[in-house]
């Protein structure tokens, strides 16, 4: 374990094996949450200070990503960022879009509204719920306009190269917009191989529910989000025109939500601190510990076994989640349990005591 429990609320006595749903907030959200309120309360001086708190959190998503604190926009939630990057594309009818059959339903529902455009979705199937990147690059041809994947499947906790799979899309003009709300946080994420990335705040960064949209303006200078508003762009010559910025706050139509701003603040300086190869490092060695376990124990997990292909997620299909979860539960244990599979997520507070509690408690139920 590399973090303290006593540094979370709510984790005293518990096995919390289910950061890849919900985790458990620091003590510090706290004070937190005190600072915003005070300088709320501080008129106008205090919503400067506001301000300041959204600046250093897009320095630390920065830093956490490979790229600038220019690069960060805070949307109200992934979804909304992947939004904001189909929108901007000027789409026509014949082209495509590729994504994975396993893909989160945000990104498939997002690209499915594009067929009233004449717009192809082209939905790969998954190699026994694995995503081959082979399979996703021979989907795509000169149509191909984006393909949206995700770096670590919230279904089975595969992880994907991202990496490679950019250099496969090299020779090709297709977009790659990569969802990393399943490996922000507890792997590396380095946005400089995908024109796009997104993510959640409120599971693996232990923030609250906001959403990241980094946008690798080397790679694709071009991006006007269909939406715009006043903090966005800048005054134009006349009333009616406007000027987008040249940051990513071109994609913050509004106001972000300072008050996550304050709390994901402090959850990056935690995670930052510990460093992200470390708990990269420790989520997967007891991982592996626990999915070898499940194998013994007959379960069908989900999960590759390579390291490389993994992150924080283990996960194995049974037929009664509910009541697994539910068990485990009482027992102060806590699993995410849906979609036919229970996921089982190692975080920075997990340690090897919780995966020997959960797997005695869960034998019995299977």
């Amino acid at each position: 374990m590399l973090a303290n429990k006593s540094d979370f609320i709510g984790l005293e006595g518990v096995a919390h094996l289910a950061t890849g749903g919900e985790p458990p907030l620091l003590k510090v959200h706290r004070d937190a949450f005190e600072d915003f309120a005070r300088d709320k309360a501080d008129g106008q001086n205090g919503y400067r200070r506001h301000w300041t708190v959204v600046e250093e959190v897009r320095a630390l998503l920065g830093r956490l990503t490979g790229m600038t604190s220019d690069d960060v926009a805070l949307t109200g939630s992934a979804s909304e960022g992947i939004s904001r990057v189909i929108s901007s594309i000027e789409w026509k009818a014949g082209d495509s879009v590729v994504t994975p059959a396993v893909e989160f339903a945000s990104g498939r529902y997002g690209l499915a509204r594009l067929e009233k455009l004449g717009v192809e979705v082209r939905i790969v199937p998954s190699r026994n719920g694995l995503v081959e990147i082979d399979d996703l690059v021979e989907a795509c041809d000169g149509s191909t306009r984006l393909m949206l994947v995700s770096q670590v499947s919230y279904l089975t906790g595969q992880q994907i190269d991202v990496a490679g799979l950019s250099v496969a899309l090299n020779s090709r003009e297709t977009m790659l917009l990569t969802d990393a709300s399943h490996a922000l946080g507890v792997v590396p994420v380095d946005a400089r191989h995908s024109d796009f990335v997104v993510s959640c705040g409120y599971k693996w960064l232990l923030s609250t529910h906001t959403g990241i949209l980094i946008w690798n303006r080397t790679r694709q200078p071009d991006f006007e989000p269909m939406g715009v508003g006043w903090n966005s762009a800048t005054e134009g010559d006349l009333p009616g025109e406007y000027r987008l910025l040249a940051s990513a706050q071109r994609a913050e139509v509004g106001n972000p939500n300072h008050l996550d701003a304050y709390l994901m603040q402090r959850s990056l300086e935690y995670l930052l601190e510990i460093g992200i190869d470390r708990i990269a490092a420790n989520a997967r060695a007891l991982g592996g510990d626990l999915r070898r376990e499940l194998v013994s124990l007959g379960t069908e997990v989900l999960t590759p076994e390579p390291e490389v292909e993994r992150a924080g997620n283990i996960a194995f299909a049974h037929a009664d989640c509910e009541n697994i979860m539910q068990s485990l539960a009482a027992q102060n244990i806590l699993v995410w349990g849906d979609d036919g599979r229970i996921r089982l997520s190692v975080h920075a507070f997990v340690d090897a005591k919780d995966i020997t509690r959960f797997l005695e408690q869960v034998r019995p139920l299977l």
